[in-house]
């Protein structure tokens, strides 16, 4: 199914190159670029079972399970499998919540992981900074040391803190001084394992500000560390942070991916084990929750 697929996909981009040097009427056009984009949906739809189904065996979760939980029958859920009919968005929405991974993963085979990051931050005593510092000196590859300056912003039409001081922070934004470069960062975490993370430079820093503040958007903290950094095990970035009015943490973020995301999280919460690093320290707010806390 899916190689004749892959021809009709092949054949609609033919017929729409040849377009460009054949002079046919409109109408004809339009129905060769509706043929076109009606294939690629198709083709990624037909996929769509595939990745279910994929995902579905390596969580342990049965077919009458996660039927259960979409009060759908099991027959419905084959249906999807077997590439014969799809769920429409909402189900998507909610097949993506059972299984605990986001829709981009669901939908995409290959995931931008650029735009993902998987890190743990871990509140540290003084004495265990200088443990890990010493550790890392010679255990891992060095990379540099520099001090960062974080502008955090919310808008103040949906808060980015939360009023209950028992939930967690899920989406930051931020305009971080690296040097002579400037960098405006978003972050928006997925049950505190994994967030997607989005970058531009900028080069106007006094403007952004005075934009945001038009549009609603306000300053709430600003983050003043010195950082060393290091490379480890030739996959995780080892972050050592002194933050003024906070103390001393460590950073560790997954720099190469080699399963899925909630697998890696896994990984990464055993070798920090084997640091001896206490997890029951992990921060799930962080840096400008606890500055403006503390306030």
């Amino acid at each position: 199914m899916i190689n004749n697929l892959l021809d009709r996909l092949r054949g609609a981009k033919y017929l729409s190159e040849t377009l460009e040097t054949d002079s046919l009427p409109h109408s004809t056009k339009c129905r060769v670029t509706i043929l076109t984009t009606y294939c690629i949906i198709l083709l990624v739809m037909k996929l769509l079972g595939d990745k279910i189904k994929e995902i579905r065996k390596r969580k342990n979760i049965s077919q009458q399970e996660l039927a259960d939980k979409l009060f759908v029958s099991d027959k419905t859920i084959s249906s999807w499998e077997k590439n014969r009919t799809e769920p429409n968005l909402d189900m998507i929405v909610k097949i993506c919540d059972i299984l605990d991974i986001s829709v981009s993963h669901l939908i995409y085979d290959n995931i931008d992981k650029n735009n993902i990051e998987t890190e743990i931050k871990i509140k540290l005593e003084e004495d265990e900074y200088n443990r890990l510092k010493h550790f890392f000196e010679h255990n891992a590859e060095f990379k540099k040391e520099n001090n960062q300056l974080d502008i955090y912003y919310q808008p103040t039409y949906r808060k980015f803190i939360p009023e209950n001081i028992n939930e967690t922070v899920d989406e930051w934004l931020r305009i971080g001084k690296r040097g002579n470069k400037i960098i405006l960062n978003y972050k928006n975490w997925h049950k505190n394992k994994y967030c997607d993370e989005y970058e531009v430079e900028i080069d106007d820093y006094e403007n952004l500000d005075k934009i945001f503040k038009i549009l609603g958007i306000e300053q709430i903290a600003v983050v003043d560390k010195t950082r060393f950094t290091y490379f480890y095990l030739n996959k995780y970035e080892i972050a050592l942070d002194y933050v003024k009015e906070l103390g001393y943490f460590i950073e560790i973020e997954i720099k190469k991916y080699d399963k899925s995301f909630l697998e890696e999280y896994d990984d990464l919460l055993n070798m920090s084990k084997n640091l001896n690093l206490n997890l029951s320290n992990i921060d799930n707010r962080g840096y400008p929750y606890h500055i403006i806390t503390k306030k």
